[in-house]
């Protein structure tokens, strides 16, 4: 199973959704087994170093989108004239 058939499996909501719990959030930041699955254990072995922001109401893990976003934006790594080279490039019609 592809990581598209994974996410397909979530529903059609799935990426607009605001919350995402473990399951989602591991499909959302491509966390995934050799099988192509939704790693789970590695999403909470980055929770327990500190390396996602999570919330847990009534013991559960979750997870807000926005903030997801924002650390895969924040971890951008290279060379900064390198890179925004080229997104200017791919960004022209």
């Amino acid at each position: 199973m592809n990581t598209a058939e994974n996410l397909h499996v979530f529903g059609q909501n799935f990426i607009q959704a605001e919350w995402f719990n473990s399951l989602e959030a591991a499909a959302y930041l491509r966390l995934l087994t050799r099988s192509g699955q939704p790693c789970v254990s590695r999403l909470r072995n980055l929770v327990c170093q500190g390396k996602l922001p999570f919330y847990k109401p009534f013991g559960r893990l979750m997870f807000k989108r926005a903030e997801l976003e924002k650390l895969i934006v924040t971890s951008r790594q290279g060379k900064d004239h390198v890179n925004s080279e080229v997104l200017r490039h791919q960004s022209r019609p």
